[in-house]
């Protein structure tokens, strides 16, 4: 009778790798669980220390799901479980006394980086030098019976057709012989000449025409930060690309999948005495432990699914006979566990978790189990509107290629119309530009990444893998099952993943939607502080143009007046379109209107303007606000770009009114500001002296501004607000997580002639 794995592993001492990972934890788990009296238990993890390791054990890995009923208090609190600091990228991992590893038994190392869109460099430098430094580490150790387990992945063997046998690379014939160092030297090469390119003339044009299309109005300097986010983000896309071109070169998906063969041949050609390598296909929830369904992130298939459930991908690259092969979690940490129990005596073995051979999901056999399953449980669009999904349809990859050419070709032309045209419904054509936009950046880069795994015409043979479920003991099989074969797909998938994931994306969080609206938060405790308000768009529902409008209109007559006003109105799309990139630039252009005006009859006429221009634009919630800001004992600060005279009205709402001033000579006004426009930076500024003027730290100051030329000054105070958000400010305020609330005049209370004119 075989003996069982924890007999066989009674005083062995672990080394685990990637213990913070998703597989490392149930791989953890499953040793804390089934081999008890096992020797040390060491963790590699990359800290500082040896000390922020622990924290690093203790706050990031056994308060994991995995872990709970005290499953490790005891391994922990007798030192038996230890963290140690490592870093696998790095030479000599980092610093790590290879002596710390001496007397170790068995070594499972699950650490590496499991991303599809890494640049070739990085990935081969953590996944295959990471994977021989550990081993020539444990050689120094003076480790020379260890058994040596290494997690590496089915498609480690690259796009093959037919029956896919158990075998490291390397071992096999046609295979491509890869010169690791070259491809790293290549790969460094590429990073060094993308930093020189990203800095040349046409692409930093390109770079900055992005950023003004996002940020114009908010200030040079945060176009220029903008502007170099977009080359940082253009240098690790084309690092990408050309990592995942070269792979596919040589005959694999992407520089996961060849970095983790490469991985395979050098362990290989390190000899070590014992040597198994794990191979699973893609890695989803749990079947059974620590509970059916535990998952931590998204893994392989489940940025697919959930684009799907949330209508983004009505069709996707695949062939519906294909076969989409999917290992539970848990079943892979049982075979590392079972296989540690049973080394390899002739050299090294290759164990392959795969479902596909013996138990076959095809994709025409998926797609309806998850379409019912999102049409009885669909998922919020960001609205929080659930989200009606059509039927899943495939097509060719060159397919989907082209009909995402022509759609972003389509959407590049009405950007460009866009940013010329300054529509009067900008905000709402921006906003489905946007939304059309990222819609065809996710497929394409689903596309790119999944859609080699969704047309794979290739079963994985596992016959090694069962062979060693056949060596253990019955009470072993049951304890430590992982016969993929096992598994019923209609209910792992409808009644155990697909409710996971549902949760794992349902968790509450700030509200994602650019639209989205919510109500005024509270103003929290504290000592008193500054409150600034722009004045259009969050007190009043006016702009510059609408009080020019008044001005010059309240004493025509009727038919007069509204063909003025269509005069001015002819302009909107020009103002629209300057005001766009510049708010500064806006105001100075249009205050050249008040030139040769006369100063003082305009001051008499404003007079008026409280009854006639304010009170009906007026948001009384920012009255309110202003009032509970003063109660809380704040100094609030009205910041607007119109003239002076025309806010006058407001003064008695805030402590400082600061406002535009024209130019006065000889009783008439020249049309040009005595100061700086106050916008951009410039609000953001003022914001900083006022607070240092009163001993007031910015952190407890609020903002309130309600278009991207008030981001500078809402960044700068700790409690921002965005209110009624002109789309970019919105989206800003979206990524940055800040309160996004809607205030309103009185229904029918503004002029109609300048509303729906120059509106």
């Amino acid at each position: 009778m075989p003996q069982s794995v924890a007999v066989r592993l009674a005083d062995a001492k672990l080394l685990l790798t990637g213990a913070s990972g998703f597989l490392g934890k149930a791989v953890l788990a499953t040793w804390l669980r089934e081999v008890p009296g096992s020797g040390t238990i060491t963790l590699l993890l990359r800290a500082p220390d040896d000390d922020a390791a622990h924290q690093r054990l203790v706050e990031q890995v056994l308060t994991s799901e995995p872990f709970a009923g005290g499953l490790a208090d005891e391994a922990l609190a007798s030192g038996r479980l230890r963290a140690l600091a490592a870093d696998l990228a790095a030479e000599g991992l980092g610093g790590l006394d290879s002596q710390e590893l001496a007397g170790t038994d068995v070594a499972i190392h699950c650490a590496a980086s499991v991303s599809f869109e890494q640049p070739l460099d990085d990935i081969l430098e953590l996944n295959v030098l990471g994977a021989r430094r550990l081993s020539d580490a444990l050689r120094e150790a003076g480790c020379d019976d260890i058994h040596l387990l290494h997690v590496s992945t089915a498609y480690a063997a690259g796009q093959r057709t037919g029956l896919v046998l158990e075998r490291p690379y390397g071992s096999g014939t046609s295979e491509p012989w890869v010169d690791l160092g070259a491809e790293l030297a290549v790969a460094k090469e590429w990073r060094r000449e993308l930093e020189s390119q990203s800095r040349l003339p046409e692409q930093q044009k390109r770079f900055v025409a992005d950023a003004q299309d996002e940020l114009g109005p908010a200030g040079a300097l945060h176009v220029g930060q903008r502007a170099e986010w977009g080359r940082h983000g253009w240098m690790w896309s084309e690092l990408v690309e050309r990592g995942r071109q070269r792979a596919r070169a040589l005959g694999w998906s992407d520089t996961y999948t060849l970095s983790k063969a490469l991985a395979e041949r050098a362990l290989v050609q390190s000899r070590p005495r014992h040597l198994t390598i794990v191979r699973p296909t893609i890695i989803e929830s749990a079947l059974e432990q620590p509970y059916p369904g535990w998952i931590e992130g998204l893994k392989v298939t489940d940025p697919v699914l959930l684009a799907y459930g949330r209508g983004l991908i009505p069709r996707f690259p695949g062939h519906p006979s294909a076969r989409i092969d999917i290992v539970p979690v848990d079943l892979v940490a049982h075979v590392l566990v079972a296989a540690a129990a049973d080394p390899p005596t002739d050299g090294p073995r290759c164990l392959t978790m795969a479902s596909g051979a013996r138990n076959p999901l095809r994709i025409g056999e998926l797609a309806p189990i998850i379409t019912r399953y999102f049409r009885s449980h669909p998922l919020p669009d960001e609205d929080g509107v659930p989200v009606e999904v059509g039927e899943w349809r495939f097509a060719s990859h060159a397919n989907i290629r082209r009909a995402l050419d022509r759609g972003e070709q389509a959407l590049g032309v009405g950007r460009k119309i866009l940013a010329r045209a300054g529509l009067p419904n900008n905000d709402d054509v921006e906003r489905t530009l946007h939304k059309q936009r990222r819609s065809l950046e996710r497929l394409r880069r689903l596309t790119e990444i999944y859609g080699p795994y969704t047309e794979l015409d290739c079963a994985f043979d596992d016959r090694e893998t069962r062979a060693l479920a056949d060596r253990m003991s019955a009470e072993d099989r049951t304890r430590l099952p992982f016969d993929t074969a096992a598994i019923d797909w209609e209910t792992y998938m409808a009644d155990v993943h697909l409710p996971a994931l549902r949760r794992l994306v349902s968790v509450p969080r700030p509200a994602r939607s650019i639209a989205a609206r919510v109500r005024t938060p509270q103003l929290a405790e504290g000592p008193p502080a500054i409150a600034f308000f722009d004045v259009e768009g969050v007190v009043l529902d006016a702009t510059i143009v609408h009080a020019y409008a008044w001005l010059r209109t309240r004493d025509m007559p009727h038919p007069d007046r509204e063909l003025w006003l269509l005069g001015l109105g002819a302009k909107a799309t020009a103002f629209r379109a300057k005001d766009r990139v510049s708010r500064a630039a806006f105001n100075r252009d249009f205050y050249q209107r008040y030139a040769n005006l006369p100063a003082q009859e305009l001051r008499e006429q404003a007079a008026d303007s409280l009854s006639d221009l304010i009170l009906p634009r007026m948001h009384h919630a920012a009255v309110r606000r202003i009032r509970q800001h003063r109660a809380r004992g704040d100094r609030v600060v009205l910041l607007t770009g119109a003239l002076d005279f025309l806010v006058e009205p407001l003064r008695h709402l805030a402590d400082d009114l600061i406002a535009a001033r024209l130019v006065e000579r000889a009783g008439q006004f020249t049309g040009d500001l005595a100061e700086p426009p106050l916008t951009a930076d410039g609000r953001a500024s003022m914001a900083a002296a006022i607070a240092a003027e009163h001993a007031v730290p910015l952190a407890e100051c609020h903002a309130y501004g309600d278009a991207i030329s008030d981001l500078p000054m809402l960044e700068v105070v700790g409690h921002p607000h965005a209110v009624n958000p002109d789309f970019r400010l919105a989206r800003e305020a979206r990524r940055r997580h800040w309160p996004v609330v809607h205030w309103e005049a009185e229904p029918g209370a503004r002029t109609a002639p300048s509303a729906a004119v120059v509106g």
